[in-house]
This record gives C-alpha cells, sequence and structure tokens, in this order.
C-alpha cells in the first residue's frame, strides 16, 4: 500500500501523540517497594531495612548483616481503570500483574564491609482498554505497557560504630509499547484502511548512581538518608500499521524519556526490643521532564509534559509478636506528578493512598514473608486534556508480594 507524503506526515503526528501518552505512563509510576517486608511496612522501610533488599532500599545497611543472605521477591498485582463520560462506558482488560525481583548481599571483614547486587523493575505498568472499547474505537491509544529494569550492585562501609555509607550503579533497561486502532473518519482522512493498528514499540538503557547514609542517633533511634539520580533512557524502535495482522507500513521511532531524582529521609525509633516504628518522606523531582522530544521520519517534534515535583509520606511497624514471628503493617500518601491538561488513559494517576499488612518468619537460615497492600483512590475527573477525553476515572488496585531469603 503507498502512502503519500502528506499522509506520512499525518501519521508522524498521530505516532507523536501516541508516544506522548506513553511518557505519561513511564513517569507518572514507580512500582512498590521491592520485597514483601517492606511491602507489609508500605510507609516505613529504609530505616530499619535488614534484608538482602536493603541494596535497593537502603544500601548503608547492609553492614548490620549478619550473614550472606539470598533472596526472591514476587508480586502479584491486581490493578483495574473505569472511565466515565456522557454516553460512554469502559473498563480495562487484563487486570492482572506479576513483578519479579532478585537480591543477593554479604557482610565483609565483620561488618566492617559489605556489598550487594539487586535486580527489580522500580518503573512499570501495563494497561490495556480493548481493541473494542471506547478508546480503541475513538483513535485514542487503547493499551500500553512500560518496563524499567534495574541492575544495581551495591558497596558499604562502616564509617563509625554509629555511622555507615552505601553507594552504587544503576544500569537500567526500558522497554515500551503502545497500540493504537484507526477507524472510521480518521483512517479515511490518514488514507488507511478503517480498523489499522498502530503498534509502537522501542527500548533502550540508561546509567545512574545512588547513594545512602545511615545514623544510628541513640540505642533505639535511627536516621537513614537516601539519592537515586536521575536518568535518561533513549528509546528507539518502530511503528509498525497493520490491517487484519498483515503489516504495510513501519516506520522507526524514537524518544528521550527524563526519570526523576528521587531523595529520601527515613526516622526510625525501637519502643521496645519487639516493637519499632518508622516515618519516610520522599521528594520526587519529576519537574525536569519538561519536553518530550520525538524523532521519526528524519524530523523532530516537542511536546511540552508539564509534570510537577512531588513527594510521600508514610510511617511503617513491626512487631515481633513471637518467636521468630514479625507482624508489619504500613500507611502512605503519594501525590501524582501528572496536572489535568496533560493526563491520559493509560494511567492511573492520581492522587493515592496506601494501607498495608505482612507477616514474616525468619529462623537461623530461611525468611519467609508475605505483604498485602492496597490503593485507596478518590477517582479523577478530566477536562481539557490534550491526551484524553473529559470524564471521570476511577482505578483499584490490591498487589500480594512474597519473598523467600536464604541465608548462608
Amino acid at each position: 500500500m503507498r502512502v503519500t507524503a502528506e499522509k506520512q506526515t499525518l501519521l508522524t503526528l498521530f505516532v507523536l501523540f501516541i508516544f506522548a501518552q506513553g511518557s505519561l505512563l513511564a513517569d507518572g509510576f514507580r512500582n512498590l517497594p521491592e520485597g514483601a517486608s517492606a511491602i507489609g511496612a508500605f510507609g516505613g522501610h529504609r530505616a530499619f531495612a535488614d534484608d538482602a533488599n536493603a541494596t535497593i532500599h537502603n544500601s548503608a545497611n547492609l553492614v548490620d548483616l549478619e550473614q550472606p543472605m539470598v533472596q526472591i521477591n514476587t508480586v502479584v498485582g491486581y490493578g483495574q481503570n473505569k472511565f466515565q463520560a456522557v454516553g460512554f462506558a469502559d473498563k480495562t482488560d487484563n487486570p492482572w500483574f506479576l513483578i519479579p525481583g532478585f537480591s543477593v548481599a554479604a557482610p565483609l571483614q565483620d561488618g566492617k564491609y559489605a556489598i550487594g547486587f539487586a535486580t527489580y523493575v522500580p518503573f512499570g505498568r501495563s494497561v490495556d482498554w480493548g481493541d473494542d472499547g471506547f478508546f480503541a474505537n475513538n483513535n485514542i491509544s487503547y493499551a500500553g505497557s512500560m518496563t524499567v529494569f534495574d541492575f544495581t550492585p551495591n558497596v558499604a562501609m562502616r564509617l563509625t560504630d554509629s555511622l555507615s555509607i552505601g553507594v552504587g550503579a544503576d544500569i537500567y533497561y526500558g522497554e515500551v509499547e503502545q497500540k493504537t486502532m484507526f477507524t472510521g473518519l480518521t483512517a479515511a482522512f490518514l488514507g488507511l484502511p478503517s480498523g489499522t493498528k498502530s503498534t509502537l514499540t522501542g527500548d533502550g538503557t540508561a546509567l545512574g548512581w545512588n547513594a545512602a547514609l545511615t545514623w544510628k542517633m541513640t540505642d533505639r533511634q535511627r536516621l537513614s538518608a537516601t539519592y537515586r539520580s536521575p536518568f535518561t533512557i533513549k528509546y528507539t524502535g518502530d511503528n509498525e500499521y497493520s490491517i487484519g495482522g498483515t503489516r504495510f507500513l513501519e516506520r522507526d521511532v524514537s524518544a528521550k524519556i527524563e526519570y526523576p531524582t528521587i531523595v529520601g529521609l527515613a526516622y526510625g525509633v525501637e519502643f521496645t526490643d519487639t516493637l519499632r516504628a518508622e516515618l519516610d518522606f520522599e521528594w520526587l523531582e519529576f519537574s525536569q521532564y519538561k519536553n518530550l522530544v520525538i524523532n521519526e521520519g528524519g524530523g523532530s517534534t516537542t511536546i511540552p509534559q508539564k509534570l510537577k515535583d512531588t513527594w510521600t509520606i508514610g510511617v511503617g511497624g513491626e512487631w515481633d509478636f513471637a518467636t521468630n514471628w514479625t507482624a508489619r503493617t504500613g500507611f502512605m500518601y503519594l501525590r501524582n506528578p501528572t496536572p489535568n491538561d496533560t493526563y491520559g488513559p493509560l494511567g492511573p494517576d492520581d492522587n493515592q493512598a496506601v494501607i498495608s499488612f505482612g507477616l514474616g518468619y525468619e529462623n537461623e537460615k530461611h525468611a519467609v514473608d508475605i505483604g498485602y497492600a492496597a490503593g485507596l483512590f478518590d477517582g479523577r475527573s478530566i477536562s481539557g486534556s490534550v491526551n484524553s477525553p473529559d470524564g471521570h476515572y476511577d482505578y483499584l488496585i490490591h498487589v500480594v508480594s512474597l519473598s523467600y531469603g536464604y541465608k548462608f
């Protein structure tokens, strides 16, 4: 099928719109904290991080490990979005998702030093409104997924009896996919058969770094600070146009997506030998992602993103209620960075609270943890967005995490 230069230009504009929505999905969301113990005490998982996953949450605490440890983490989640507008209603398909993770850590020289390595998914979501729903039938991107893997080696050092530090590299690999259906007059205007599917895919890599500091203020109090540097992934790939499963056009695309600086501060206190709690605060510099620049077919276009700096705050607690057994709970409030005028349907991206519960068993060799968390949303009414029709979005998210650790 021949596509004229003018129609190729119009197709490019649609690709720009598609990729812009994908960027909202990528930057608006991080995944839950790694590991079932961290999810169980969702609002406070840094100051007292005491397993191999400390490599991710607070590498300065690695020097407190008494034995080398390997840990496997799994999150199983259920998330569904609903949309309502005048005369229309829709909900997402395929609500289940799975997120794996792995950590290993070892103390050295009687806890003077420690090393750790983890691979996990700090950013990632998948949303699918279905290829026969409201968005697909109105030429709006109806499905998208993004995954950012982080491979992070870390080292830690005990400076004094009360002060330790950690530092590490972050090696990122990211993938994105976006789907749009062209139908009716829009497809005819572009010279495409109605029902043409656009499937955009891309991947890329980036480097970053992280650092952590833990100060044991007293025997029962500690203060921790963490930093994760911003990074930019340059995604390259293609946009494939097909009808009835047969491809008839493919074009190269690329875009850079900027991910935020993340600064965390945590205060922890042990009330007794069996009861402890901590307060966590984070600041996220989303505002550095001001524009999305798309390159396709020898040209480029800049699309404003208008993301805002934001913050999270939470509290978590742990109770060693019996020998080898620990109960956990947590609460965190997270503000979203996406303004109404750039919001897209591939969220959710809404202010939310998270409540969590967890249970752990640990002996000299084994550690088994389970954690549950639920998102509490008010829903979001959108008006005047360049990426979404006017209407109201509602969200539902539940996750269960299971971790197993073995100590050598």
